[in-house]
């Protein structure tokens, strides 16, 4: 029996990647995009922030869903940029950044997954990919996805951007292994 879930999120790319790893390994999941603006509180608990946009969407939309949120660390920094990822990019942009940050400084990438089928029944998945930052001299990355441009994970020499969306960097992957671990989880209820 085919299951739809619904993917929150306003960017295609993403909704894709995730549309195409989800029916490969799980070809009774038919995934379907819904296009919404969800508020997100201001918080340093990743998981208080997730937490607190599923059931916001679900609200909106009353049907199965998954929400996500991924955030860097500099780990020289207190939880920083952490779930401010996005604004710290948008307030410093690329260059303010690089003057935060040294070749060879450790950072991770860290993705929540929350599923909910209702605000009583949400469950969390996490992927996490550990590496070095790699300054490069001018940005010339995704704009939708900056610190990809700077990213080496444990185990690769090459930057998180030239490993998207190829099998060779599906290992390193942060959205993959939450995915991974919701499959994993999906696939035993």
């Amino acid at each position: 029996m085919v299951k739809e879930i619904y993917f929150v999120t306003g960017n295609s790319g993403k909704f894709k990647e995730v549309k195409t790893f989800i029916e490969k390994n799980v070809p009774e999941i038919k995934l379907k995009q819904f296009k919404a603006d969800i508020p997100e509180i201001q918080s340093l608990d990743q998981k208080e922030i997730i937490l607190d946009k599923a059931v916001k969407a679900w609200e909106m939309l009353k049907k199965p869903l998954i929400v996500d949120d991924a955030a860097i660390f500099f780990e020289k920094y207190n939880k920083f940029p952490g779930t401010m990822t996005k604004y710290i990019y948008e307030g410093l942009g690329f260059e303010g950044i690089g003057k935060l940050i040294d070749n060879g400084d450790k950072a991770h990438f860290l993705l929540q997954i929350a599923y909910i089928e209702s605000p009583e029944n949400i469950q969390l998945f996490e992927g996490k990919s550990k590496g070095i930052i790699q300054k490069p001299e001018k940005f010339n990355g995704d704009p939708s996805l900056p610190y990809a441009c700077m990213f080496i994970p444990n185990g690769s020499n090459k930057i998180y951007e030239n490993l998207r969306n190829t099998a060779e960097g599906e290992p390193f992957m942060h959205r993959i292994k939450a995915l991974k671990a919701f499959i994993r989880w999906y696939k035993s209820k």
